[in-house]
């Protein structure tokens, strides 16, 4: 038996991975920075990775 997913639940999950997608790579370029010793932009990576984890945390508030 397949499962359809409805187009809704299959937008919520492209939206899903987009986010993902784009907080995997801020770690991983904050992980570079680390590793180069870049503190001046690595502040700034920090600040815009809170920035997205902020508008993930209010996204999911509406749903609670």
């Amino acid at each position: 038996m397949k499962l359809r997913i409805s187009p809704v639940e299959q937008k919520r999950i492209q939206n899903i991975n987009f986010v993902m997608a784009d907080l995997h790579s801020s770690l991983n370029n904050i992980y570079e920075l680390l590793m180069d010793k870049e503190y001046t932009p690595l502040r700034s990576e920090v600040n815009l990775l809170s920035k997205k984890l902020k508008s993930v945390s209010d996204s999911v508030t509406d749903e609670i």
